[in-house]
């Protein structure tokens, strides 16, 4: 039967049929009949209309569709929004096209979110950190469904917020919520400052001299202050208090105590500042510390001399001293200071000097001033002292300054001051304990307490007519009555070096010191120095110093030299008087080759003394002189002499080795100046660099020579120049820079077609 359209019934047969060979055959058949298809129908009810607010939509259902014809119908879905509403489609379709739709319309209601309102930030000053309350917060919703209203960083109650702050911001936020869920948030930062206290400042506790009693005391450095600005008051409990001076009377020696209270708006029970200062009032002492320079007897020449600086009659205890000593340069190099033994005993910290180009004496210290500075140190660190000196006992000594006593024979029986140097007000002061007070000078003595200076006596002594650094001067005194200052009262005393007179130790001439002067024995030891050193001098008591000294045979004040052995020879002779005196010494030069030969030239030698480097063999090459030599381990000496007073000039020695040292006489005895001949142009560092504001230049010349020296500063400006003309030999001159800036200089001298160039540095 032919099969019909998908929308016909009909009605399909099917017949199989099986024959076998003999014709036999066996029939089956199937009837198919075949329906009409209809449209598919939902399992489901549709979804009805709704109508929905917040968006709140309804979850769309899965539904399901049959359909009398296999297979089973598909679903779709579909949603399409329009204004304010959505639209939701089902739609079942079959194999035959055939369709079912579900429709649902949902119909959405707008929600509006609600508004949190807080007040603005603000700044708030307090006195203390209790409960603040702060109006003008609120929640609101226009479509009236407000669900909450909530603040953190505080509780609200109505429209206010309270909270307790903390120094600095504070934060409160509102959080407002409706019922769709939708929230606003605000906040608002209030910054709170807490009162801070006032200060109080006193200075510290101080000492003031007065003349009598009752005496009117002025105290000043009292301040009060509030890093708010808001101080009500500032009084202290004693005494009067004007700007920032305490004026009150005192009666009486004694402590008085002052306290300073600052109070602020605050309130005094809470916040407020104190602070006291005590003020030790004293009477002006009548009398003075005495402060000394000691003065030795009977020095040695060529010796280390101690000298004492001792303080006597303070009735206070000291804390730190000051001082700037002045000597003769000439006579005395200063070797390192010690503590005294008011250091040593009380265990100070801190003791120290400074003397030279490096000193610090109102500038670098010049020849002759050492300063001395001593402090008990009382800070934290390894060890403080245990003691501050006067008044029990009421002697110290306070350092040890130790000098080498000039062996130039010149100052034998004389006395080398040792005084005390004013170079700025600070000079020779001692300081209390405390550090309030400043001792300085009262009069000023010598060895033999004859007064120098006495600054209560402004008649014999007035301002107008002070030595030369001779004490403080009165502008160094504070001239404000309100303010403290150093208070006269010390008495220095000055010292020194008596130096030991050569008669007093030794007899001129008589080197062996055997009663008998000039004699060959004598000269025989004499000589035995030059070779042998020092060691020979192991007579008697007053060996060797009294040795020593008596081989200044010439009398020209300088011991040990080949001019006083040939002196002697001559003596001993009988060519010359003991005792003459001799001419200034004899100018000359000498020149030692590459091939090792020694010259003198310009005058009649009668002796030398060479002290060369390393262990040499010298060859005499003058017939008339006796040559003596050895080698001490370091170097070779070698004495070039003559019993008989003979003399030589020219080349008069072979020596192979560096000459470190030369000494010649004339046979006359008299010393000779001699200087090496040089063999070539050279410009040697200027001296001192640094330097302030004076330095030497020094430079050598081979022959006769026209020179000339220029100074630069460093963008090459000509700032000075030297031009002159000298013979051969060494040239030094010296440059004052007074006038100019601290900095780099250069300096460049040509000689001829030879320039040489060096820098220095000028440091004021």
């Amino acid at each position: 039967t032919t099969a019909g359209s998908c929308d016909q019934e009909y009605i399909l047969t099917r017949t199989w049929t099986a024959t076998d060979d003999c014709g036999n055959s066996s029939v089956c058949t199937q009837v198919i009949t075949v329906q009409d298809n209809t449209a598919p129908t939902f399992d489901q009810t549709c979804p009805a209309d709704v109508t929905v607010d917040c968006g709140n939509l309804p979850t769309a259902p899965t539904l399901t569709a049959t359909d009398n014809c296999d297979p089973a119908p598909v679903v779709t879905f579909d949603e399409q929004p329009g204004s304010g509403i959505l639209t939701r489609t089902w739609t079942a379709t079959d194999d035959c096209g055939n369709a079912a739709i579900c429709t649902q319309v949902i119909t959405i209601t707008p929600n509006s979110p609600p508004t949190a309102t807080c007040p603005g930030n603000e700044t708030r000053f307090v006195c203390d950190l209790s409960p603040i309350t702060i109006p003008g917060f609120s929640c609101d919703d226009p479509d009236g469904n407000l669900a909450s209203c909530v603040a953190t960083g505080g509780t609200l109650s109505g429209d206010e917020v309270t909270f307790t702050p903390v120094d600095g911001d504070n934060t409160i936020t509102l959080t407002a919520t409706d019922d769709c869920g939708e929230t606003d948030v605000c906040q608002t930062v209030i910054t709170v400052n807490l009162n801070r206290p006032p200060t109080a400042t006193c200075p510290g506790d101080l000492a003031v001299f007065v003349s009598g009693f009752p005496a009117q005391v002025y105290v000043s450095g009292f301040d009060c202050d509030d890093p708010d600005g808001n101080l009500s008051s500032c009084t202290v409990d004693f005494g009067t208090l004007t700007d920032n001076t305490v004026c009150f009377t005192a009666t009486q020696e004694g402590v008085y105590t002052i306290t300073l209270t600052a109070t602020d708006d605050c309130g005094t029970t809470r916040l407020c500042a104190t602070c006291a200062t005590k003020v030790t009032v004293r009477l002006a002492p009548t009398s003075c510390m005495a402060v000394k320079i000691q003065k030795t007897h009977n020095a040695l020449q060529g010796h280390e001399e101690v000298v004492s600086i001792t303080i006597e009659d303070s009735p206070y205890e000291i804390g730190g001293f000051d001082f700037l000593i002045a000597y003769d340069a000439s006579a005395l190099i200063p070797l390192e200071p010690e503590p005294g033994q008011l250091l040593d005993d009380c265990d100070w910290e801190y003791f120290t000097y400074r003397y030279g180009v490096q000193g610090n004496c109102g500038d670098a210290c010049p020849s002759g001033l050492l300063r001395i500075i001593a402090l008990a140190e009382t800070n934290d660190g390894p060890g403080n002292p245990t003691c501050f000196g006067p008044p029990d006992p009421n002697l110290y000594e306070l350092a040890k300054m130790r000098f080498l006593v000039t062996n130039d024979r010149t100052f034998e029986c004389q006395y080398v001051p040792i005084r005390f140097f004013w170079a700025d007000c600070m000079d020779n002061s001692i300081s209390s304990v405390d550090g309030k007070t400043l001792f300085i000078d009262k009069a000023i003595y010598d060895y033999q307490d004859n007064l120098i200076w006495d600054e209560e006596d402004d008649v014999l002594f007035p301002e107008s007519a002070r030595l030369p650094f001779v004490g403080a001067p009165d502008y160094c005194l504070n001239p404000d009555p309100l303010k403290p200052t150093a208070v006269r009262f010390i008495c220095f005393i000055e010292g020194g070096i008596d130096i030991i007179c050569a008669e007093d130790i030794d007899d001129r001439g008589d080197i062996n010191l055997n009663g008998v002067a000039n004699e060959i024995a004598d000269a025989v030891l004499f000589s035995n120095y030059f070779i042998d050193g020092v060691d020979v001098f192991d007579v008697g008591l007053l060996a060797p110093e009294g040795q020593i000294a008596a081989t200044d045979v010439n009398a020209d004040g300088i011991t040990l030299s080949v001019a006083d052995l040939v002196y002697l020879i001559r003596i001993v002779v009988g060519d010359a008087l003991p005792y003459a005196k001799v001419v200034a010494p004899v100018k000359a030069r000498y020149t030692h080759t590459e091939d090792g030969l020694l010259s003198a030239s310009g005058v009649e030698v009668g002796g030398a003394f060479l002290l060369v480097e390393g262990d040499v063999t010298p060859v005499l090459m003058v017939d008339n002189m006796d040559l003596k030599y050895r080698f001490d381990g370091v170097n070779t000496r070698i004495l070039v002499h003559s019993l008989e007073g003979n003399s030589f000039t020219g080349g008069f020695l072979g020596l192979d080795g560096k000459v470190i040292s030369m000494e010649m006489a004339t046979r006359d005895g008299n010393p000779i100046d001699a200087q090496l001949k040089p063999n070539g142009f050279a410009l040697q560092q200027n001296y001192p660099n640094p330097f302030n504001p004076v330095t030497t230049f020094r430079f050598t010349l081979p022959s006769v020579s026209n020179y000339t020296l220029t100074v630069f500063n460093v963008t090459g400006q000509m700032v000075t120049r030297f031009i002159g003309s000298e013979p051969a030999g060494d040239v030094t001159l010296e440059w004052d820079a007074g006038n100019m800036a601290s900095g780099v200089y250069f300096y460049r001298l040509q000689v001829g077609s030879s320039v040489e160039t060096r820098k220095m540095v000028l440091l004021k």
